[in-house]
């Protein structure tokens, strides 16, 4: 049993049972201290130290704290040996977060029985994007942007892990700790193949794999560089294609689409310019991408034209679309990548038009920002057109000799002649329908 000092409080950590996650830069353990883990580094050096020491005194502002979540696990403070040497640092643990991939990904999403539709990834997506954005306004760059480094829980908030390898600057004397990794498929093309440990890294990088993941979540987890290569030669790699700007929506592109591609039309046409922004445009000037910032605010324009099929009960579609994309591939490919109950036919009476709702089985969804909490609530509108039916006719004739006794009470028998006078009409229509 290892015991450390934490140098913030000076109280005694524990580390606890063996590690949950081991990279070339430490391990993670469990501690004593409820609801942290400690990140112990294999060979600390005094850069590490530094970087944590600047993290650690200039947090970002937390944008959910008012929905007690984590939206990051920040260092809280730095683990210190019995020699009072620094050997790793304090962060809080998320909970019941599944990493990105396990949402976005079908088979996963079976394996671990999760309960996910299109408007839980649009939302997750707008989530995520809305986290970004506060790191960015503190002038932290993420740096290595990929789906194992975010988690997200059943209200489709994220939680970013791995902040120790962020790109930090020091507000003090400007010197700048770089994020020394990258991961395939999410490195922008200027920096493909580049040295990061001589590279000052900005919040463009990760402009460009935040648009990946946005693709990834809201198209079944494709990249946005999938396709069948019908160029000459020999079918460039990932990161060949990132470099050479080979998408499907590029001009002249060299990729074409194959049956399981979901097009990038079903989006909202708001969502459909920040992509083609950011790999068309983008590639030529990376300053063109579109920022976190207008990712949510595309993102939210998104959710809001969410509706739901009237065929299937998980299926949603954007009302820009004009139908269910995902009944249409299922019939055609045979695969339901949102499976749920088909809804019996409604009577001919009843109308339902479902206004978005921001919801996953029983678990509300949340959607955040920097500033205030916004919570999309499900709102059902039913007009119902009454039918004619024929009126009983017993029912009919009593009504009107009852009105008779009750006028003849009320005033005298002269309102006989009244009584009798309904009464004759009132035995005319019992013989006829309304």
């Amino acid at each position: 049993m290892t015991v450390h000092t934490c140098a913030s409080t000076g109280q005694s950590i524990t580390l606890l049972g063996e590690p949950i996650a081991d990279s070339g830069e430490g391990k993670v353990l469990r501690t004593n201290g409820n609801g942290y883990l400690a990140k112990i580094y294999h060979s600390p050096t005094p850069e590490h130290i530094q970087k944590l020491a600047v993290m650690i005194t200039h947090r970002p502002k937390e944008p959910n704290s008012h929905l007690n979540h984590i939206s990051f696990a920040w260092p809280k403070s730095v683990l210190k040996d019995a020699q009072a040497n620094c050997v790793g640092f304090l962060m809080p643990e998320i909970k019941e977060g599944k990493e990105l991939i396990d949402v976005y990904n079908l088979k996963r999403r079976k394996t671990l029985k999760l309960d996910v539709d299109w408007r839980f990834l649009h939302t997750t997506a707008l989530n995520t994007a809305s986290i970004i954005e506060a790191i960015h306004i503190s002038g932290y760059v993420l740096g290595d942007i990929k789906p194992q480094n975010i988690l997200v829980n059943d209200r489709a908030l994220p939680s970013i892990i791995d902040t120790d390898s962020f790109q930090v600057r020091n507000p003090k004397n400007n010197k700048v700790y770089r994020c020394l990794v990258g991961s395939e498929g999410f490195t922008p093309p200027e920096l493909i193949d580049k040295d990061f440990s001589s590279i000052d890294q900005t919040e463009v990088h990760d402009r460009f794999r935040l648009a990946v993941i946005i693709y990834q979540l809201l198209f079944g987890g494709e990249s946005p560089f999938a396709g069948k290569w019908i160029g000459a030669g020999k079918d460039p790699e990932t990161n060949d294609r990132i470099r050479d700007g080979l998408w499907l929506y590029a001009p002249n592109s060299l990729i074409q689409s194959v049956d399981r591609i979901i097009p990038l039309e079903i989006v909202h046409p708001e969502v459909q310019r920040c992509f083609l922004r950011c790999f068309n445009d983008g590639y030529k000037n990376s300053n063109l991408r579109p920022t976190a910032g207008d990712w949510v605010k595309a993102l939210r324009f998104a959710v809001n034209e969410l509706t739901i099929c009237g065929k299937v009960d998980s299926h949603y579609y954007s009302r820009t679309y004009g139908k269910c994309y995902w009944c249409d591939r299922s019939t055609k490919l045979g695969i339901d990548i949102f499976p749920g109950f088909v809804r019996p036919k409604q009577a001919a009476v009843v109308e339902s038009t479902t206004q978005p709702e921001v919801f996953a089985t029983t678990k509300t969804l949340e959607l955040v920002n920097q500033e205030k909490k916004i919570i999309i609530l499900p709102t059902t509108l039913i007009n119902i057109h009454y039918l004619h039916q024929p009126i009983d006719r017993n029912v009919l004739v009593a009504c009107i000799v009852g009105i008779g006794l009750l006028l003849c009470f009320i005033f005298n028998w002269y309102i006989m002649f009244a009584w009798l006078f309904l009464c004759a009409l009132g035995s005319k229509l019992a013989q006829i329908k309304i």
